[in-house]
């Protein structure tokens, strides 16, 4: 495409030749015919010794970026998104159902589609057109995997299980494994664990993704809820009868105990942990490695263990580092008086 079709689809404006425009990469790997963007002072440097000839930048740094086609946006790193999506994008071939997988009776197979060899796919599940399903996956009995939704290898979609449109269930992921929940009893001296056996589901909302090996447990009763454009790293945790809400982040090695509930626009950095029930308002930020047990407001920005305020963990980490010489000179103190 030329250069000015690229800005007006990513809202920015035209400065310099209207080139073409193939790809996009990053600064030191471009071609002449690849877009590259840049978000500081320093990769403007960087790009002095690029072959890229037209550049995504923010208005702020437009006038500093010289002999290079210029597509000046308000937010870069959306526009880089945005552009990276554009790119990536590829005609779909729906090679309909292999004669390699197995189909029962009583499954709803919509086409156009692609179902891979050694699928596996039980009575009443229904699969919405333009779905693609890679080999090894299982899909339960009564589970829905929604239209333009991507299933990849070895995934597990438990019985009665929904997954809403345009969703990408990556490699290895389980939706929709029982909920980690035992009763225990007295018993020689000690306890012995009773399962408590879960008769409900999972349901996920249209545009979200689930990064490879994660695992989505089934609720008790009812459903645990993933609501549309969640997006969850690989390695995360989610236990029975939590719901998240719209547009959230869980990053790698999170972990949410069961019927805890995360509202929209919520952001869990790396191994993050949030306790049974807990809570955490629309729009707040845990950073990583924090422990959340209880309630987080909304918009509140909270690190450490347990959370507390992020300023106040910063200030308290800085104390910590000092309680040695601090210890030393209040013995010193104590031993004078």
């Amino acid at each position: 495409m030329k250069a000015s079709q690229l800005a007006e689809h990513l809202n920015g404006n035209l400065i310099g030749e209207d080139l073409e425009v193939k790809g996009i990469n990053a600064i030191p790997l471009a071609n002449e015919n690849e877009v590259v963007f840049v978000d500081s002072r320093r990769r403007i440097e960087e790009l002095k010794v690029s072959r890229a000839k037209v550049v995504l930048c923010p208005e702020e740094l437009a006038d500093l970026i010289k002999d290079r086609s210029v597509i000046r946006v308000k937010d870069v790193r959306v526009a880089f998104a945005k552009a990276t999506e554009l790119f990536a994008k590829k005609e779909r071939f729906y090679m309909g159902v292999s004669s390699l997988a197995f189909i029962e009776e009583g499954a709803i197979i919509k086409e156009p589609c692609s179902i891979y060899p050694w699928v596996y796919v039980e009575q009443g599940a229904v699969i919405e057109k333009e779905v693609i399903i890679y080999p090894g996956v299982f899909i339960g009995a009564g589970s829905v995997i929604g239209e333009g939704s991507v299933i990849f290898p070895n995934a597990v979609i438990y019985p009665g299980c929904k997954i809403g449109k345009n969703c990408i269930v990556h490699a290895g992921v389980v939706i929709g494994a029982d909920g980690f929940g035992y009763a225990q009893e007295p018993h020689e001296g000690g306890f012995k664990n009773i399962k408590i056996y879960h008769f409900g589901g999972v349901e996920i909302g249209d545009n979200v993704e689930i990064g490879a090996n994660s695992t989505i447990d089934r609720a008790v009763f009812g459903n645990t809820v993933i609501k549309e454009g969640t997006k969850i790293d690989n390695l995360v945790q989610v236990g029975h009868n939590v719901r998240i809400g719209r547009h959230s982040i869980l990053v790698s090695h999170t972990a949410i105990g069961g019927s805890a509930l995360i509202e929209d626009y919520v952001m869990l950095a790396g191994q993050v942990g949030i306790a049974p029930s807990s809570k955490i308002g629309k729009g707040a930020r845990v950073a990583a490695k924090s422990g959340v047990v209880g309630e987080i407001p909304a918009g509140a920005d909270v690190a450490g263990i347990p959370a507390i305020k992020a300023s106040t963990w910063r200030r308290a980490v800085v104390i910590f580092e000092k309680l040695p010489e601090i210890y030393k000179k209040i013995r010193k103190l104590l031993k004078d008086l």
